[in-house]
């Protein structure tokens, strides 16, 4: 499989509503990739990015570390806010030492900014697996998949946004909320996720 590299797709989808707030970005070695592992996943490296300047600075870098270490960087759609990630961290961390799982503090940052969202334009995730651009690009299937993904956020009274990202087996559909339950009595089969990471770089 080829390698997959949206620096430049995701970049307009990247918005600071202010100075507080931030983008997360991890790199995962997986088994998938690396048949040798003896984990399903190793954690490489968190990047927490406050501007584009800072997100166009940063390309080469992560995509030089995925390359050596055969890994995937994945970026969170929707923005982290800085005051609300440390306050949720304070409460986490507060919780660990009143359960005496001191190691765990220091995973605590990552770990929040990895759950608490602070978008008011929240994005999600239509997982389309298993399916080539050709297919994607031209098959009736997927116009149709497309069409009622902007009819439902139309309904819930959202500009329709259908950002294409590639991965390695298929696609993102990235959009506004809508109608989950009505999506899936039409598609059950395909995965809708809330704040799940996107494919930014895989060799």
């Amino acid at each position: 499989m080829s390698k997959v590299n949206n620096f430049d797709l995701i970049r307009p989808l990247i918005v600071f509503p202010d100075d507080q707030s931030f983008y997360f970005l991890q790199i995962l070695k997986r088994r998938k990739d690396n048949p040798d592992l003896e984990k399903d996943m190793i954690h490489i490296a968190d990047f927490y990015i406050y501007s584009t300047e800072e997100y166009d600075k940063l390309k080469h870098r992560i995509i030089k570390i995925c390359d050596n270490e055969n890994a995937r960087a994945y970026l969170r759609l929707n923005v982290r806010d800085s005051k609300k990630i440390a306050m949720q961290t304070l409460k986490r961390i507060v919780d660990y030492i009143s359960s005496e799982n001191y190691k765990a503090v220091k995973k605590a940052y990552a770990s929040c900014t990895g759950e608490f969202g602070s978008s008011s334009d929240k994005t999600w995730i239509v997982d389309i697996d298993n399916v080539s651009m050709d297919s994607f690009g031209h098959a009736e299937k997927y116009a149709k998949i497309r069409d009622f993904v902007s009819d439902l956020q139309r309904e819930a009274g959202k500009e329709p946004m259908v950002g294409i990202i590639p991965t390695k087996s298929g696609f993102h559909l990235i959009t506004r909320p809508f109608n989950l339950q009505k999506f899936k009595s039409e598609y059950p089969d395909i995965d809708v996720h809330k704040d799940n990471p996107t494919t930014l770089y895989c060799p």
